[in-house]
């Protein structure tokens, strides 16, 4: 048990890191975009203010969940890890919705009472380079979901994804308000583009949920894992005496699998642990995230 908390807690400190890197980065950002939005009369600027300082309090409160757990103060929910991701990502999708509501609401509000945008060359730059930090914290997000199988990390880079198109998008919103200040309709580029803005939240906050709401029921595992399984009994077949039953189930990212199979009487126990370990190092290995306990056994379980 010690070991395998051991290992938990290791993989959430190197989430806890990564989170804590989007968090500087993600308030850094901020910070330049309060002083790039009070000089500049623009509300994609101003949606995109909204959407940086509700999505860098939901950093924050993934950041906290990720150090309780890594810190082990979490850890009498021995296998409540994976809802507690969920959750946090959930909270994520929330407070991006916050933000989705009041950019839509500044759009309408533009759209009806159209003005130039003035003063908007700091903001132009503060959001390219928002879009290139974005951009690296994306692909470093990503690697590391596809390393540790974490439904927050999942959220992470989706989100760190959108913050980058989102940028790109402010980035193209003023340099085509510069360029083009002098025709009329000019004046509609603007809040065209806070519409799009207001898309990419809106794309965001469906994947987040979509992603997150069934992992929070505990359900048995998809057939096509389930034949891994039966492949690899298969080829373990000579090893064991009987196959007495299997128990299985997802909770958040983490897939949890119990064997029951019954080995030869006359062999030592540490022989069948030897191939219990094999068969289990197997599963583990072509199962992402799982975690497969092997009991012998000398009947079907209930």
């Amino acid at each position: 048990m010690a070991a395998r908390n051991a290992h938990i807690l290791d993989k959430y400190k190197r989430i806890e890191e990564a989170i804590r890197r989007n968090l500087l980065t993600t308030s850094l950002s901020f910070v330049l975009k309060i002083a790039g939005t009070s000089i500049a009369n623009s509300v994609t600027l101003f949606s995109d203010l909204l959407r940086s300082g509700v999505d860098a309090f939901a950093t924050l409160l993934s950041w906290l969940t990720m150090r309780r757990i890594a810190t082990g103060k979490a850890l009498a929910y021995d296998y409540g890890y994976g809802k507690l991701e969920n959750a946090s990502s959930l909270l994520v999708a929330v407070t991006m919705l916050v933000s989705l509501v009041v950019a839509l609401y500044g759009t309408v509000v533009r759209f009806r009472e159209p003005v130039v945008v003035v003063r908007v060359g700091l903001g132009f730059f503060i959001a390219l380079f928002a879009a290139a930090t974005n951009a690296w914290s994306w692909r470093r997000t990503y690697l590391l979901a596809q390393r540790e199988q974490s439904s927050i990390l999942e959220s992470q880079w989706h989100n760190q994804r959108t913050k980058t198109m989102a940028n790109l998008c402010v980035v193209v919103s003023l340099g085509l308000s510069l360029a083009l200040r002098e025709h009329a309709w000019a004046v509609y580029i603007d809040p065209v583009f806070s519409l799009v803005l207001s898309g990419f939240l809106a794309y965001a906050i469906y994947s987040i949920v979509s992603m997150n709401v069934s992992d929070l029921l505990d359900r048995a595992l998809d057939e096509s894992l389930q034949l891994v399984i039966l492949r690899e009994l298969a080829a373990y077949f000579d090893d064991y005496v009987a196959f007495h039953g299997v128990r299985s189930r997802r909770s958040g990212k983490s897939v949890y699998i119990d064997l029951f199979l019954e080995f030869e009487g006359s062999r030592t126990m540490a022989e069948v642990q030897k191939t219990i370990d094999r068969i289990k190092a197997d599963l583990e290995a072509k199962i992402p995230g799982s975690q497969v306990t092997i009991a012998p056994a000398t009947a079907g379980i209930v």
